[in-house]
């Protein structure tokens, strides 16, 4: 006769060692992420330029908000130059995700410009490469301040935005 207790007993110890060699093994890129941290995309760079009724938005203060680690975030301060154009740096950094967790980030991007506070990029996002927002590099990428934002489908949430592309580069998706 079989007994059934240590039947068990050796049952339950194989699932859970095959359970921790497949954490370990199969998914060591997890592993790492989740014991040494990964280097995360939190904002792409961004390059475009800013037109108010049409005409550039020199010197425009850009506040770009990212909002992942606790609910104040970072803010960091750039400015359009005289010709409306402006340049926002990628913004990365090191973080340990759990092995069965999940990353999100809140983006915003408001601009101050003729004594008005306008937002022309909202989105929340849990992809962390470089030009994940988007899905690669945004070509003739613009923003006009009097437009309204409009919500675009995304299938990772919400996006809101004021600003247009023509195309997206995919190349730049890496």
């Amino acid at each position: 006769m079989l007994n059934t207790s240590k039947f068990f007993y050796f049952k339950r110890s194989i699932v859970i060692y095959l359970f921790i060699v497949f954490s370990l093994f199969y998914s060591i890129s997890g592993v790492a992420m989740s014991l040494f941290g990964t280097e995360v995309v939190l904002f792409s760079p961004m390059q475009g330029k800013l037109t108010y009724q049409g005409k550039p938005a020199a010197k425009a203060k850009i506040v770009r908000h990212v909002i992942w680690k606790d609910d104040v975030g970072e803010k960091e301060t750039y400015y359009a130059n005289e010709n409306g154009e402006f340049s926002l740096p990628i913004k990365t950094d090191k973080v340990r995700i759990p092995l069965l967790g999940e990353f999100n980030i809140l983006q915003e991007i408001w601009v101050y410009y003729d004594d008005q506070e306008i937002p022309i990029w909202g989105r929340a996002r849990g992809n962390i490469v470089e030009y994940g927002e988007l899905g690669g590099i945004p070509k003739n990428f613009r923003c006009e301040l009097t437009d309204e934002p409009v919500s675009l489908n995304d299938k990772e949430g919400l996006f809101i935005t004021s600003c247009k592309w023509d195309l997206i580069d995919k190349k730049g998706n890496k």
